[in-house]
């Protein structure tokens, strides 16, 4: 990763700020058979020694230039717990965040649509560009609500179980005990943009009534790191403090409300 230059100059105030202070993880692991392959041909996954180096290298330019970074991790994967007790504490330039949906903060352990693919393809030897001759499309499936995403998938695979890969109430109490921050990544894993005002008020409301009745921030991270200004504003106005996308993902607004990660 480079940070200052000519390469920062580049990239846009705002861009080059959210760079520092907010940077997006999924996966990590040890060893390359840890996760299914599909993690790792998408670039989701992070070996631990080097996600561990990137994160020090950081901390100790934020230490040089006065800078804070979120390091946020999405969906909930119990991989955050190979990163050590003390490690945050000591390199506290970098506080970590969890966004988990609100199935997930309710303690609904079972997997995520895609991650039940990701899994099924692991199981069966199955590369994502053999996807296309199954029938399968992911940005398909991403365009689609998340019950109607289990259904589809429901008519090709074979069900499977990721409840010992995610965090579970216990965990979630350490990692809160060890100030890590815990925030939503929405109602539904899926393109809120997609969902009528309406609905959606309605949703992201019970969203923030959960987050309440947990002691949880005002946060959320859109799922897919898809965003528009219509629903940004809904989130704003309902009483969200912050919002995050992804500065990689192309479906997103332009309201400065929400800042825009960068994928590790």
């Amino acid at each position: 990763m480079q940070i200052g230059g000519k390469l920062q100059a580049k990239l846009g105030v705002r861009w080059r700020i959210n760079m520092i202070s907010t940077i997006c993880l999924h996966r990590i692991h040890e060893h390359l058979t840890d996760v299914p392959t599909a993690y790792h041909e998408l670039r989701m996954t992070i070996q631990l020694d080097n996600l561990l180096q990137k994160l020090i290298d950081l901390n100790h330019y934020n230490v040089e230039n006065n800078y804070k970074t979120l390091v946020t991790f999405d969906d909930g994967w119990k991989d955050v717990l190979l990163i050590p007790e003390d490690f945050f504490l000591q390199y506290n330039t970098l506080q970590p965040v969890i966004f988990l949906t609100d199935a997930q903060i309710r303690g609904d352990l079972n997997p995520l649509p895609l991650h039940k693919l990701y899994s099924w393809m692991n199981l069966n030897d199955i590369k994502i560009d053999d996807l296309i001759k199954l029938s399968i499309s992911r940005n398909d499936l991403k365009d689609l609500r998340e019950d109607d995403q289990h259904s589809n998938l429901s008519n090709l695979i074979n069900e499977v179980s990721l409840k010992d890969e995610y965090l579970n109430y216990s965990d979630i109490k350490y990692l809160r005990s060890n100030d890590w921050i815990i925030a939503s990544h929405g109602p539904e894993h899926s393109d809120l943009r997609f969902i009528e005002d309406g609905e959606l008020i309605q949703l992201l409301s019970k969203s923030l009534s959960l987050l309440k009745e947990n002691n949880i921030k005002a946060w959320i991270a859109w799922p897919e790191g898809r965003w528009d200004d219509r629903i940004s504003k809904i989130a704003k106005d309902l009483g969200f403090t912050k919002q995050f996308g992804l500065i990689e993902e192309l479906r997103k607004g332009s309201n400065l409300d929400v800042e825009l990660r960068k994928l590790w």
